[in-house]
């Protein structure tokens, strides 16, 4: 019985198919994907970026109500901010918001 006519070619078989990994293995290693953006398109991406901070700033802003100022302006021209019911009030809330009990009463 001869084993070599037989481990021989299998052997033979074992060594293609090792070749064959390891260039399978060093092809993939030389690939690399790149890309390369041209200065105007790094430009206009950081743009875009200062454009959605300031539209995210913009929109943290709250509502401006044109009626509510309308307000405020006829409350300060009538003096209201300086009579003592309003200064009343403004303590009362202010001794409320620091926890502090109104003893004045």
């Amino acid at each position: 019985m001869r084993i070599n006519a037989i481990t021989q070619p299998l052997q033979a078989e074992l060594r293609k198919v090792d070749r064959a990994a390891k260039a399978e293995k060093a092809g993939k290693a030389q690939i690399t994907d790149r890309s390369e953006f041209s200065s105007g398109a790094q430009r206009l991406n950081e743009t875009k970026a200062q454009f959605e901070t300031i539209a995210a700033t913009l929109n943290a802003q709250p509502e401006i109500r044109s009626e509510k100022i309308a307000e405020v302006k006829a409350k300060i021209e009538n003096g209201y901010y300086n009579s003592e019911e309003f200064i009343d009030k403004l303590a009362e809330k202010l001794l409320n918001e620091f926890g502090i009990k109104n003893s004045v009463r």
